[in-house]
């Protein structure tokens, strides 16, 4: 679609788009959206929302899946993911919402029904019964008593009191992913604003709002964090005061934001009625952006590179847990201050390299995320130094370029976009983004479920013996190697925005390119979701294709 010339101005709330010596070319009309404006303030609040969802449920996890329930490291690994599934379900929420408008409007209403399900779903996880934790406590210190000292010296898992908790895990997960589920459906409502208010952008500021939108939503997730770190910081979910908020008590506040959002969404988002596109004219217009060479290389680079990157072992969080000692309250300090470095990144990426390769930006931090985190992760396996500050030093060392490639995934679905079909592609691109990980967390099940001693049993962690940190060493070996292979994809990906446009204006279209995105999206839905719902289900998470050791 060749670019257009800005319109005038629409109303009070828009900036005027003339620029002195600027570049003025915009994707669509209308001129550029002024986001703090009092008539948006729903806007921002949706990101800062799910900034707190996205973030204060996922860090619950460690202390209460490895801590509280002690489950093994292939179910405490699916659980992160089996949180995050919604987020392949984007396309569908988008289609929806462009095609089935409430009361003439096609993005509040549906953040209205999603926090709405969010709130409720969070209120019966905080009605939940917890099961008693699976290891003895002290009587005397309130600590978990995991270990038992031979007189030589040797060490072996201690008795647990509740054998029965680590396979308890299975029921939370899924109600936290139901609850995950509301606030995506609110906010692919808002992701349509947002490509809608990008496309009116000129070519030089061009992404500007996707980083001011994610900045705020990373303040949402720095804020979610420090109620978790600090709040849930009992001896019980493997923290170090005496006294603290339960698992419970933090689904129960984070019920309030999500009631809150429901009344902020109606009256603070500015959304003039606009007719549905249909359903069949709504697939006709899919196959058409499906048929396109151009989209099928992006579609492509996004699902392959979270595949193949998102095969990573299993061994992760129990490493952290028994050998480097990182306590509930350090990991989420360490988080908030990566999630602040994050911010800093959007902030970097937003002021000087919105026009700079997008290659080689990902290819950059692809390679030095990898290199900081090698030197903490081995030291630890191997003993060297184990030391809880040490092992979580490359969480903040690695955000500034994490952001930097996650900013930089989202301006292409700008580009590829076309007046009408926004929320549609940004829905497939990152449907089909998200379920690269998924897909990739059911692979690592089964691939290192075949590691021998297992990877997935605390007790071999324990014992720590040379022949197990050679195992465990290996399987991060394999995972950093499959994280550079994913560079292969690059190519796939154009190098900036003009070569973006060049491709769409220029490449060819064919059914056969439509065909192969709907078998691939698929058949990674199907795997993905029986692998990842067999992992947590109690009866079943001991198969081998669900990574078990076999039932």
């Amino acid at each position: 679609m060749a670019a257009t010339k800005k319109g005038p101005k629409e109303d009070s709330a828009l900036i005027p788009s003339k620029e002195d010596g600027g570049d003025k070319e915009t994707l669509a009309e209308g001129g550029v959206v002024d986001i703090y404006h009092p008539s948006r303030l729903g806007y921002l609040a949706q990101y800062f929302a799910v900034g707190l969802m996205s973030s204060g449920m996922p860090a619950t996890i460690y202390g209460f899946f490895i801590g509280y329930l002690n489950v093994p490291a292939y179910v405490y690994a699916t659980a992160g993911v089996i949180t995050s599934i919604p987020w392949s379900f984007k396309f569908l929420f988008g289609m929806i919402n462009d095609c089935f408008p409430i009361m003439g409007r096609r993005r509040k209403p549906y953040m209205c029904i999603g926090w709405s399900f969010c709130f409720v779903m969070l209120i019966i996880l905080s009605m939940q019964k917890l099961p008693e934790p699976y290891w003895c406590r002290d009587p005397d210190t309130g600590a978990y008593i995991t270990t038992v000292t031979a007189a030589d010296g040797s060490k072996t898992a201690a008795e647990p009191c509740n054998e029965d908790a680590a396979k308890k895990g299975g029921g939370f997960a899924f109600l936290m992913m139901l609850a995950s589920l509301g606030y995506v459906i609110a906010d692919v409502a808002a992701d349509g604003l947002t490509v809608e208010y990008a496309r009116r952008e000129p070519a030089a500021q061009r992404g500007r709002t996707q980083t001011t939108a994610y900045l705020t939503r990373t303040i949402g997730q720095i804020a979610a964090v420090s109620v978790v770190g600090f709040g849930m910081n009992g001896k019980e979910y493997n923290g170090s005061f005496d006294h603290g908020l339960s698992f419970n008590q933090v689904m129960l506040i984070l019920a309030v934001p999500a009631s809150v959002m429901v009344p902020v969404s109606w009256f603070g988002i500015e959304e003039a009625p606009k007719e549905g596109i249909g359903l069949r004219p709504y697939l006709r217009l899919c196959r058409a952006l499906l048929r396109r060479k151009a989209f099928f290389y992006v579609l492509l680079f996004q699902f392959l590179t979270n595949l193949i990157s998102s095969v990573t072992t299993t061994a992760g969080g129990l490493v952290k847990n028994y050998w480097a000692g990182v306590q509930n309250l350090q990991n989420q300090v360490f988080s908030l201050l990566g999630s602040a470095l994050f911010a800093l990144g959007l902030w970097l990426v937003n002021k000087y390299l919105l026009n700079y390769s997008w290659r080689a930006m990902l290819a950059g931090t692809t390679v030095l995320l990898n290199l900081l985190d090698m030197p903490f992760t081995f030291l630890t396996i191997y003993n060297v130094v184990r030391n809880q500050y040490f092992y979580l030093g490359e969480t903040v060392l690695y955000e500034v370029p994490s952001a930097a490639n996650f900013v930089v995934a989202t301006f292409i679905i700008v580009e590829m976009a076309d007046e009408g079909n926004e929320g549609m592609v940004y829905g497939l691109l990152t449907t089909t983004a998200n379920l690269g990980e998924p897909f990739g967390n059911a692979i690592s099940n089964q691939l290192f479920g075949l590691f021998k001693p297992s990877l997935s049993d605390s007790a071999n962690y324990i014992e720590d013996t040379s022949a197990f940190r050679a195992a465990v060493g290996f399987s991060f070996v394999l995972s950093y190697c499959m994280s550079f292979i994913s560079l292969l994809a690059l190519p796939l990906l154009p190098n900036q925005k003009v070569e973006a446009q060049k491709r769409k204006r220029e490449w060819p279209e064919s059914d056969s390119y439509s065909y192969i995105t709907i078998a691939l999206v698929s058949v990674a839905l199907f795997y993905s979701l029986t692998v990842n719902f067999l992992s947590l289900n109690e009866s079943t998470m001991c198969l081998r294709i669900a990574g078990g050791g076999g039932c």
